[in-house]
């Protein structure tokens, strides 16, 4: 036995293992392998397992493997393995265990697979193959137990009748396609516990003998199925028959005349996923849940009343919690005061009423989105909000809340942190299966599901709110979506709104927010959705290179007849006499030695125009000599004047 498994190896695969010819089982599985799977791995006589699952290997699987006489167990999974599966695997009559999946495989399943009366598990899910699959395809295996062949493209084509020759535990066709009601045959599988028939197409009625199936997991979602939700199994632990059209009520617990019991909801003791969202189910949800396992209940997107059972908020280990889009009422029960474990709270979109939860670090330390939009609910924002530390979604939008923003909402710790700071911390609480949430940004509502963990939105319009927006809530430099729109805000637009760098949809529209848009805006380099339409704005609309790809700026603008730019027909324009003035300051303030020269010249005369006009006035004596002296120049330049214009005369 050679086992070097879930270490760090790399390189290629040594042609020298081929010479190990006693060798039994070889598990190079979950390293870092790379290259072709060497022809010589074929002459090992007495090989019996041969596991090269989780690297890096590529090519196609050698036919040399076909001489494995021996062997067992073939796991060459999550890999990038092409070509087509080999027909030489219907020859390997030892073979238990065949594990191609996850690779990039190819072309049909061979027929000469269903020969193998040893084979237990086949798995193929998770590559490109395609073709129809026939009964021919399952003639002889009669040991299989396990069969997945889902994410590819098959064609499942079984006759009305056929009888399959297995007791299978497991059956995952998920993305085959059936296009039919559920398949008859899968009656006959009474040890049964784990079928995944998702998006495959089947529609009508499941019949009466499904219900009475004991699955411990049942995934149904994303098909036509109709009717109503009958029974559930006891043993149920994970069910999904979301995105249907199953109507009626849920299952509410009955014994028939015939004496079966039908499962309530509340009976499901081990259940720990349930998820029926997106179907047409009425009536009100059963207030009798005690499992201590159930950590996620979906039934969002139907057209369910009544109130929200104490009861749940009392399930100790529950994580995520979507009741959204439905019709239900009242308060929110007290009791979600103690489920400390919540991770995501959706609430939205029904006819909810009474105040904010206050919900605390203390209460809900892990708690990163409470969606409570479009009910009814009253008050003020409750500041306890602001120490939940892993909040990154927060939708009050559309409800009846007045007051002012919280400026501790600048120190929701989720918001601050980037997305990639936030999702690679230690502490960071994690979704341990997909999620999904509707959230509305950029102007639309969207669904949002692996990429969940990059959003991050605020989102408090079509409120009552008052008073300015807090400067504090610049320090969301996470925040990717933020919305107080149709609010009765005023004040400024936050100078330091350019902190915010992440963000990629802005409205604050609807308000009656005045003053300039702050220069910084045009720093938010990701931002596609802005919206600051009718409120109170006057100025000059900054510039900036994201600021210019904005789509319709008579939009993001309108109803602000104070501002004027290049985004709009309203220039703006520079008075004249400012103009000037501001030209002769700077004129002044370019040329300082012009205005010393000045100085300098002026002193000089008036030091010398006092000093001789002052000696004049002071001294009597030098005054009468200076005008007499003066008048005989008079006389004496006047005859001269008389005696040139006589000589021109005479001329």
């Amino acid at each position: 036995m050679l086992d070097l498994s879930n270490n760090k190896i790399a390189g290629k695969l040594p042609y020298w293992l081929g010479y190990l010819r006693n060798l039994r089982r070889l598990n190079l599985g979950g390293n870092k392998l790379v290259g072709l799977i060497p022809t010589s791995i074929g002459r090992l006589p007495y090989l019996e397992e041969l596991s090269l699952f989780r690297n890096g290997l590529n090519g196609t699987i050698p036919t040399s493997l076909h001489e494995l006489s021996s062997l067992q167990m073939l796991d060459l999974s999550h890999n990038f393995l092409n070509g087509n599966v080999p027909s030489f695997l219907g020859q390997l009559h030892s073979l238990i265990l065949l594990q191609l999946s996850n690779n990039s495989l190819t072309g049909t399943i061979p027929e000469v697979l269903g020969q193998h009366k040893t084979l237990v598990r086949i798995s193929l899910s998770s590559n490109f193959l395609e073709g129809v699959v026939s009964d021919s395809h399952f003639t002889n295996l009669s040991s299989l137990k396990s069969l997945d062949l889902r994410f590819n493209s098959l064609i499942l084509n079984l006759t009305s009748d056929w009888k399959p020759p297995f007791q299978l535990d497991e059956l995952q066709l998920s993305f085959c396609r059936i296009e039919s009601q559920i398949p008859q045959w899968i009656q006959s599988q009474k040890q049964l516990i784990f079928m995944d028939l998702s998006n495959t197409g089947i529609s009508g009625d499941l019949p009466e003998w499904f219900w009475n199936m004991k699955f411990f997991g049942l995934i149904l979602s994303h098909n036509h199925l109709t009717g109503s939700i009958t029974n559930l199994s006891f043993e149920l632990s994970y069910g999904d028959l979301s995105y249907n059209l199953f109507s009626g009520s849920l299952p509410q617990g009955q014994v028939l005349d015939n004496g079966l019991v039908r499962t309530s909801l509340c009976h499901l003791k081990i259940l720990n996923v349930l998820d029926l969202q997106r179907n047409m189910l009425s009536g009100t949800i059963p207030d009798c849940w005690s499992s201590e396992q159930v950590y996620t209940i979906n039934l969002s997107s139907n057209n369910l009343s009544g109130l929200i059972p104490k009861s749940i908020g009392l399930l100790p280990n529950l994580l995520f919690l979507n009741l959204n889009n439905n019709s239900l009422e009242g308060n929110i029960p007290k009791t979600f005061n103690k489920s400390r474990g919540l991770i995501i709270l959706d609430l939205g979109e029904n006819k909810l009423s009474g105040d904010m939860p206050k919900f605390r670090a203390k209460s809900h330390p892990n708690l990163q989105i409470l969606r409570l939009r479009g009910n009814q609910l009253v008050g003020a924002l409750p500041v306890q909000l602001c120490s939940l530390p892993w909040l990154q979604i927060l939708d009050l939008a559309s409800n009846n809340l007045t007051g002012n923003i919280p400026q501790c909402f600048g120190n929701l710790n989720g918001m601050v942190l980037l997305p990639t700071t936030r999702n690679s911390s230690a502490s960071s609480p994690t979704f341990p299966i997909e999620q999904t949430t509707m959230e509305v940004l950029k102007g639309q509502e969207l669904q949002y599901t692996t990429n969940l963990k990059f959003v991050v939105n605020l989102d408090l319009s079509c409120n009552g709110l008052v008073g300015s927006i807090p400067e504090e809530l610049t320090n969301l430099a996470g925040l990717v979506g933020f919305n107080l729109s149709n609010n009765h805000l005023t004040g400024i637009i936050p100078q330091k709104i350019g902190n915010m760098k992440s963000l990629e949809s802005l409205d604050l529209s609807n308000n009656m927010i005045s003053g300039t848009i702050p220069p910084s805006i045009s720093a938010l380099n990701f931002l596609s959705h802005l919206n600051l339409s009718y409120n109170k704005l006057h100025g000059t609309i900054p510039t900036g290179n994201q600021l210019q790809t904005l789509d319709d700026p008579s939009l993001i603008y309108a109803g602000n007849p104070g501002l004027c730019g290049d985004a709009l027909p309203k220039k703006c324009k520079i008075k004249q006499g400012v103009q000037q003035g501001s030209s002769h300051a700077q004129e002044e303030e370019d040329d300082p030695q012009e205005v010393e020269l000045y100085v300098v010249v002026f002193l000089d005369f008036a030091t010398g125009f006092w000093g001789v006009v002052g000696s004049l006035v002071l001294m009597p004596g030098w005054r009468h000599a200076v005008f007499r002296h003066i008048e005989n120049i008079m006389n004496f330049l006047g005859a001269r004047v008389v005696l040139k214009i006589n000589s021109f005369r005479n001329l």
